[in-house]
């Protein structure tokens, strides 16, 4: 036997557009769970180091730890991202007429 397709289930939907679009240097600090200011990422116990690459904000990888933006273990939270303010613009050329 076949799998449904969306004929067979009676269901047609039509996308009317997809918008992309970019977003400013504000939006993406807002949405960002964390600010990344060290480049370490375990402190000396073996724990992930606050404000660091891997970060509890951002999702946990290690079994038994909650993640400390949404509360969930490593299999329930979807991961969430951190900024990292840099000292200069940096221009993506795809972008540059």
């Amino acid at each position: 036997m076949r799998a449904p397709t969306i004929s067979m289930i009676g269901v047609l939907k039509r996308i009317g557009s997809i918008k992309f679009a970019l977003l400013s240097p504000d939006e993406m600090r807002k949405m960002s769970a964390i600010r990344v200011i060290t480049p370490d990422t375990y402190d000396e116990d073996g724990f992930p180091k606050e404000m660091g690459l891997v970060d509890p904000h951002m999702g946990v990888i290690e079994p038994g730890l909650r993640c400390k933006t949404c509360g969930g273990k490593v299999d329930e939270c979807p991961g969430h991202f951190g900024h990292i303010e840099l000292a200069l613009p940096v221009i993506h050329i795809g972008y540059v007429k």
